[in-house]
């Protein structure tokens, strides 16, 4: 998939695919405005198995800072969509 034409929605499937499957909860009761630390089975290898996989998905990197100030599903959105040259999201 072109980094170019993925929207903000599909970032945001994938990564709450992403966080679903590697804490083993359903997808549908995760939502943007949840905090990573409060997701059922959530901690902090899993949630730096998450942020690989997304790096990985997406071959982008990301520094420790960025990744240590993400507290919501949503702010791990915004992080993946810069990273991916999508820059500031819309209303911004």
């Amino acid at each position: 998939m072109s980094t170019d034409t993925t929207t903000r929605e599909e970032i945001a499937a994938t990564t709450t695919e992403t966080l679903a499957a590697e804490l083993k909860i359903s997808a549908d009761g995760i939502g943007p405005a949840d905090v990573l630390r409060d997701l059922p089975g959530a901690d902090s290898m899993k949630m730096l198995r998450v942020v690989s996989k997304l790096e990985r998905r997406w071959d982008v990197e990301f520094e420790d800072e960025e990744i240590f100030a993400v507290k919501t599903v949503d702010e791990l959105v915004t992080l993946v969509q810069k990273g991916i040259g999508g820059g500031e999201p819309a209303g911004s």
